[in-house]
């Protein structure tokens, strides 16, 4: 069995990188200070916790004729003349470089410092981009140093860029990088096995972090500024498997026996499934199965449900629900929004048999009475499906073996961590119709296991999706109206519209939401309708309804439509300046219709002043309906922030987070290679493995899921 920590080697190098910044490294305290200060007081933090965020090219002029224009340069030089200026007027230094002249200029009050500094025949050492406009050789606002030969050969080369920290120069940066990395070079010492390095073909950890700060000219530039190195992929495996391992270890440590076993394929959920229209697809089945192994497990269930807009995932959702109603206990789905707890309501009323007992939770009820009946029908429902009322009243109920919290992004962690907590311990399954790419999912959830509903239902018709010009604009208008008058169809025209804010622009989105409102209104009368996220729920669910009715035709809305809005003869969706939604939200939206037997489509109507990027986006969107392929595009064309399902956390600016978009083949490896030390029973491994989690990554962890 491998056990580093009988290992001297190992031992020590620990050691050094846990050795105070400040011990380690003999330079000025003051900025030393604010370096910890900025990335935490171990020699670890700086090495690792602050690689590189790209890299430079100085190439080592020695004379004229190697200058490049457009280049960075290092260079030794003799200075010439000082000519200080004032105001807007530059300060200027000519430098005598093997006998030809070089001139440097500076902007601002750097030049006064520069041209106070030194004086006609000083040797300094001049790094910078030589100017790539001017018709002499000239540099602008370079980096000028005494000579010394250590800085010569730490400005030229392949130079590291840091992050910049406010108070503390490039220089120093390098200097103290410099330092460490010197004292790195004595240590040796792996903590993953050797079998490990060669089934990945991983360098050493000592080579790999010396390598990402100082790395030879004979590595590729463009591998090194695009983490693409077989160092980054190193240290990148060390980061994502210690977190990972913080993650499932302190899972395990945390389980606790729920005392409930649930009985699945109960005679209550058999019997619904087989009265229901449609037989379960595969993927259904399986997804299912993964939910009911946890539901007979001793500990609670944690659980993330994935599936694209009509996969299905209410009816797994139910069966689920109706085997732990059987059991005894309560099922309980929450939802982010009063439209998507009514739509529930409705769905699932239409599915299970009348004695069992379903009860709708939303806000807006005042009175002490009123409150105290509503708990009461609560305590006594079978199944409770609520909005964020319900999560304030749930302490009130001892009996709940089932958590479905749908649309999980919308609610925040520390909710979800409170209702994992409750004293029954019950089973929590976290549902999202909006897809993120698994990589990502295993690096935000974690020790949560992930299933995925990955194939639709037979017979669902496929939206056609079109791009229209924003010039078109009127011809789909037309054709709207047109559509509702001779056929008497129904759907949603969407404007886009900032619910949140009060500033100029919403007030001036608002307008023009009425505005189509009112356009419509003219040719249709009352067969058109708004709404917008600013009325009431019972107000909005009152239009909802009309428009199922027949009483109406058409919603003008905002975003408001996205989710919960189930029409099923709904059969266009039109979307104005469509740019401006995520891809995510599109498809949410454009999911609403194409829910029925009827042909439907789509039009993304873009704005007049579209990029060729945002074009490229929308004509993609067009030409599928994977919405997990969608999500992946997202994610490589606009990063982590364009991820609808993670836009209200903190992960997307985590360091840890992008190490999973840059090595997301990594993230699967990680996990995989936590789960077989966890399950190999080396009590010694383990041991040594939470040793390093806590001495280096427990802090950023604990950081990162708080987010």
């Amino acid at each position: 069995m491998f056990n580093p920590s009988e290992n001297s080697d190992i031992s020590k190098l620990l050691s050094f990188l846990n050795q105070p910044l400040e011990s380690a490294v003999d330079l000025s305290k003051t900025q030393l200070k604010k370096i910890v200060a900025a990335l935490g007081g171990k020699v670890f933090d700086f090495l690792i916790g602050n690689l590189p965020e790209g890299y430079e090219t100085r190439f080592l002029v020695t004379k004229f004729s190697d200058f490049e224009r457009g280049q960075m340069a290092t260079f030794k030089a003799k200075v010439v003349s000082v000519k200080r200026g004032f105001g807007k007027i530059p300060s200027y230094l000519k430098v005598d470089l093997a006998g030809s002249l070089v001139t440097i200029t500076f902007f601002g009050k750097l030049g006064m410092i520069y041209c106070n500094l030194y004086k006609e025949g000083d040797e300094v050492l001049v790094s910078g981009e030589v100017s790539p406009k001017s018709f002499a050789i000239n540099l602008v606002n370079p980096e000028i140093f005494k000579f010394d030969e250590g800085w010569k050969t730490l400005l030229s080369g392949y130079i590291p860029v840091y992050k910049n920290i406010v108070g503390v120069s490039h220089l120093f940066m390098l200097r103290t990088a410099k330092m460490l990395v010197n004292l790195l070079s004595a240590h040796r010492g792996e903590w993953f096995p050797e079998s490990l390095k060669k089934e990945f073909n991983f360098p050493g950890f000592v080579e790999s972090l010396m390598n990402l700060h100082f790395p030879h000219l004979s590595a590729d530039i463009d591998e090194l500024n695009e983490f693409k190195t077989k160092w980054h992929k190193r240290i990148a495996f060390d980061q994502l498997f210690f977190f990972q391992f913080g993650s499932q270890f302190s899972a395990i440590g945390m389980r606790t026996d729920k005392n409930r076993r649930i009985k699945t394929e109960s005679d209550l959920s058999v019997s619904v499934e087989k009265n229901m229209a449609f037989e379960l697809t595969k993927a259904q089945k399986r997804v299912l199965g993964e939910i009911r192994s946890d539901l007979s497990s001793i500990y609670p269930m944690n659980r993330l449900l994935q599936g694209d807009v009509g996969s299905g995932k209410t009816a797994v959702m139910v069966l689920a629900s109706l085997d732990v109603i059987a059991g005894g206990y309560k099922s309980v789905i929450m939802a982010p929004t009063e439209i998507l707890a009514a739509q529930h309501y409705k769905t699932i009323s239409q599915m299970v048999p009348e004695n069992i007992k379903i009860e709708l939770f939303l806000g807006g009820v005042t009175g002490k009475k009123k409150k105290a009946e509503r708990l009461e029908n609560a305590k006594k429902a079978d199944f409770l499906i609520g909005t964020h009322a319900l999560f304030e009243n749930m302490e009130f109920m001892e009996d709940i073996g089932l958590i479905i919290i749908d649309e999980q992004h919308r609610f925040g962690v520390s909710q979800r961590m409170k209702l994992q907590s409750k004293s029954t311990h019950p089973d929590v399954l976290v549902v999202s119709a909006t897809p993120i790419p698994r990589t990502l999912a295993l690096t935000v959830y974690g020790s949560t296991e992930i299933s995925v509903i990955d194939e639709m239902p037979p017979g669902r018709i496929p939206v056609t999706t079109r791009l229209v010009p924003a010039g078109n604009r009127v011809k789909v208008f037309d054709f709207v109206t047109e559509i509702i008058k001779n056929q008497n169809k129904k759907g949603y025209w969407v404007c886009p519209l900032v619910e949140e804010s009060e500033n100029e622009e919403m007030k001036s989105e608002m307008k023009h939401v009425e505005g189509v409102y009112e356009e419509f209104s003219q040719v249709l009368g009352d067969k058109a309708a708004l709404l917008h996220g600013r009325m009431k729920g019972e107000e909005k669910r009152v239009i909802i309804e009309r428009l199922k009715n027949g009483e109406i035709n058409l919603l003008v809305s905002t975003i408001v439509v996205e989710v919960g809005v189930d029409v099923p003869d709904a059969v266009f969706m039109v979307i104005e300046n469509a740019e401006r939604f995520g891809l995510a939200q599109l498809h949410q939206l454009r999911g609403r219709v194409g829910r029925g037997k009827a042909k439907s489509f789509c039009a993304l109507i873009a704005g007049s002043d579209i990029s060729e990027k945002a074009f490229n986006r929308l004509d993609f969107l067009s030409k599928t309906e994977n919405g997990f392929k969608i999500a992946e595009y997202d994610l490589k064309t606009r990063g982590p922030g364009a991820l609808t399902g993670l836009e209200q956390s903190g992960f997307k600016n985590d360091a840890y987070f992008m190490l999973a978009v840059r090595h997301g083949e990594l993230v699967e490896k990680a996990r995989i290679f936590t789960k077989n030390i966890l399950a190999s029973g080396d009590d010694g491994y383990i041991k040594f493995c939470n040793r390093v989690f806590e001495l280096f990554f427990a802090e950023r962890f604990n950081r990162f899921r708080a987010s």
